[in-house]
């Protein structure tokens, strides 16, 4: 292990860079949600303004590569932190939802290529035998920083100027190591692509259980702390409980990974998704008693809530060969971000029709669909072999997560341009004679 560490020390300072650009992140979007509901917006602006955030991420993802190829990682990384931190100043000359919503896009579009460069540059460098620990590092850091980040909110008043000074002061320190990084280039990188009929024919579930993530992971993001100003609660009760959320993302994505290595994947996700449904009720109903308990069901929930996406992840790997894992990431990457820029749009509606606690319920609809329809794919295809299964491996969702576009030939031993293949699984039928099920 500490040979391991000693093996990623020279990744720190890349680390350092991700740290400082989501205690900005993380900072940014609370404030936003916040400052938002004390400047009126109604619930369907907000909910424009934070699906905006999305969108731009997948345009990022998509374009910012040919960036790359043209001018290099580091002049990439460089321009968009500045635009970035740019954005964030922006909010404050000019206050109004439509053009908030611009400068969203905006944000959503840099973090999109930021991430990119990073986790190409961590992917394309580090060597097989300590990527996994190089990548759970990063994966911590990052979730780490976005928690922490909240606590920021509480330095001063949102209502001021100064909290989106620091974030764009963060976002731009974040400039710092990369420029001054000395670890190996990165490899080049590629543009996510997507296939529905590949996605359905690999495992249907997984494309259904992503879009239901996103949807969920999209509308809490986007609307959580709006929801917090609308029940009353201050900026220090946000930002302590949106922390607590993230932290319990954090370390339960581990355990229930591991677990979903042992038995099958969609019994796990299914069981996270009924307790997670449970729990959005019994936040909607108002049934926590008192703050501590309350703060106790924020980080079981973020822990189920932000672990779907990775469970996904390894679900549809568990089904293709070895080849063909960061293809099929990035597809599932903009089903993710598809569904999550609908999330804050569906949560605006139902908070408008229903009241602020709608925003849990459709948590839990989302929740309970991605269920029912496990349950029904088990009766069609069965479970991977456990220990022939891959691994799993922790992925972020939400503000951040995983572009994760190296040259696939590099890291994996495949062509960056060949086709998907799905492996063979019979489905419960095949014992009496069916064809083996590839969906």
């Amino acid at each position: 292990m500490i040979a391991s560490l000693l093996r990623i020390a020279p990744f720190s300072i890349l680390l350092a860079a991700v740290a400082l650009l989501m205690l900005g992140m993380g900072l940014q979007n609370t404030l936003l949600g916040v400052r938002a509901g004390l400047e009126a917006f109604s619930n369907i602006e907000v909910g424009f303004l934070m699906a905006a955030y999305f969108v731009g991420f997948l345009a990022g993802s998509t374009l910012v590569p040919f960036f790359v190829s043209t001018v290099g990682h580091i002049r990439t990384f460089s321009a968009l932190a500045s635009l970035a931190s740019s954005a964030v100043l922006l909010h404050l000359v000019i206050v109004d939802p439509i053009f908030w919503s611009v400068f969203r896009f905006i944000t959503g579009f840099c973090i999109a290529g930021l991430y990119l460069v990073v986790e190409s540059w961590l992917n394309g460098s580090a060597e097989k035998e300590y990527r996994g620990v190089l990548l759970s590092s990063y994966f911590f850091v990052n979730l780490g920083a976005i928690a922490f980040g909240q606590l920021l909110l509480q330095a001063e008043d949102p209502r001021g100027f100064e909290l989106f000074v620091y974030a764009s002061v963060l976002m731009s320190l974040a400039v710092l190591p990369v420029g001054l990084a000395r670890t190996k280039a990165p490899a080049p990188t590629r543009r996510a692509s997507l296939n529905f009929a590949m996605l359905a024919r690999v495992s249907p579930y997984a494309l259904v259980g992503t879009a239901m993530a996103g949807l969920s992971n999209g509308a809490f993001w986007g609307l959580a702390p709006l929801y917090g100003v609308k029940v009353g609660a201050d900026p220090d009760q946000i930002s302590v409980a949106m922390m607590v959320t993230i932290l319990g993302g954090a370390a339960l994505q581990l355990p229930l990974g591991r677990l979903s290595d042992v038995i099958d994947r969609r019994i796990v996700i299914s069981a996270a998704n009924v307790v997670l449904g449970l729990l959005a009720g019994i936040i909607a109903l108002g049934l926590f008693g008192n703050q501590a308990t309350a703060l106790v069901l924020a980080f079981v929930f973020g822990g189920l809530l932000l672990t779907q996406y990775a469970l996904c992840i390894a679900h549809a790997n568990d089904f293709v060969a070895d080849g063909n894992f960061v293809q099929l990431a990035s597809a599932l990457l903009l089903v993710f971000g598809g569904c999550a820029a609908i999330g804050p749009i569906a949560g605006s509606v139902v908070m408008t029709v229903f009241g602020a606690s709608a925003l849990f319920w459709l948590i839990a609809a989302a929740a309970f669909a991605s269920t029912a329809f496990a349950l029904w794919r088990m009766t069609r295809r069965q479970a991977v072999d456990m220990p022939g299964a891959n691994e799993f491996t922790p992925a972020a969702a939400g503000l951040s997560g995983g572009i994760l576009a190296p040259n696939e030939a590099a890291r994996e031993g495949a062509g960056t341009n060949a086709p998907i293949e799905p492996l063979e699984t019979p489905s419960p039928m095949s014992k009496q004679g069916a064809e083996p099920s590839t969906g």
